[in-house]
């Protein structure tokens, strides 16, 4: 019999613990948190969504800046899946709205003899870009830039060139000269010519005027001498006086003529050496007179 007790006091203990055991186990179960619905987003840590916010805010300042590719690589880091849906999908249009206002070039170089080259090294602001130049295409920030292209053998050409916005594989080439053409000749220095002094307008009136006396008196001249010779040939001594007065006054004429001819002549020549333009405050004056056995040339300066 009392066996039979102590096996019943056994087995009672053993169920007490294991309702212990339970209500401990619910218990636990009622503290912890409910599970997250299927389909609904999962909680972003704080630092996350703190990091996508301030990338879409740089992403917005840097294109402001005009720094294109700073404000590329902040839009495509909060564009990633981690961060809040809405903030994915202004980075994401963002990101393409970039891509296309952000400027490429495509750098070249060639031979001045013809052909081109790739060995050529380029630098921007200063800074190597691209160590040989390869065809593609190369993005930066719009503005102006200044670049150097380097050749091992044939030097340097220093370009200037603004990037612009939206404008994509905009050719940029250097040319270099060939290393193996002759020098260019040097270049004969111009003979500085004095120009001589004008000739004033008197020396030109002066000197048409004795050249005409000149004229004149060879003419007449020669018609006198023709005519006194004809005459006494054939009718001297009794040659008719009016012919012979004709010969005078032919003789007179050509005396009054050379006389005019060399005034004219000499009143040129000082005229032109008497010019205020050699002698500056002079002023000169000259005048021809014919006379019945001559001229009369009358010159005038004031000092």
């Amino acid at each position: 019999m009392a066996t039979t007790l102590q096996k019943g006091r056994s087995i009672s203990g053993r169920t007490l613990l294991v309702a212990a055991a339970l209500t401990t186990a619910g218990a636990a179960r009622a503290q912890e948190p409910p599970a997250a619905a299927a389909g609904d987003q999962p909680a972003q840590p704080a630092s996350t969504g703190e990091s996508c916010s301030a990338a879409y805010e740089r992403s917005q300042t840097e294109k402001v800046a005009g720094h294109y590719l700073a404000a590329t690589a902040a839009a495509l880091e909060c564009s990633q899946l981690g961060c809040n849906p809405a903030i994915v999908r202004e980075c994401v249009r963002f990101y393409e709205q970039l891509q296309q206002d952000t400027p490429t070039l495509v750098f070249s170089a060639r031979k001045a003899e013809g052909g081109e080259l790739t060995e050529v090294r380029v630098e921007m602001d200063g800074k190597p870009v691209v160590e040989q130049i390869d065809g593609r295409p190369f993005k930066l920030d719009p503005g102006p830039h200044e670049f150097v292209f380097i050749h091992p053998v044939r030097g340097r050409k220093e370009l200037s060139e603004t990037a612009r916005v939206g404008d994509h594989a905009r050719v940029l080439e250097a040319t270099f000269a060939d290393p193996n053409a002759p020098p260019p000749a040097a270049p004969v220095a111009p003979v500085a010519v004095k120009p001589g002094p004008a000739v004033p307008v008197m020396t030109w009136v002066l000197g048409g005027v004795g050249i005409l006396g000149l004229g004149s008196f060879a003419l007449f001249r020669v018609s006198a001498v023709s005519d006194y010779n004809n005459y006494n040939a054939n009718c001297s001594p009794q040659c008719n006086p009016a012919d012979i007065d004709a010969v005078h006054r032919k003789f007179m004429i050509s005396y009054a003529s050379l006389g005019v001819g060399i005034a004219g002549v000499v009143g040129a020549g000082l005229v032109f050496a008497l010019t205020p333009r050699h002698h500056g405050g002079k002023e000169v004056q000259a005048s021809v007179v014919p006379q019945r056995d001559g001229a009369w040339v009358g010159l005038k300066a004031k000092f």
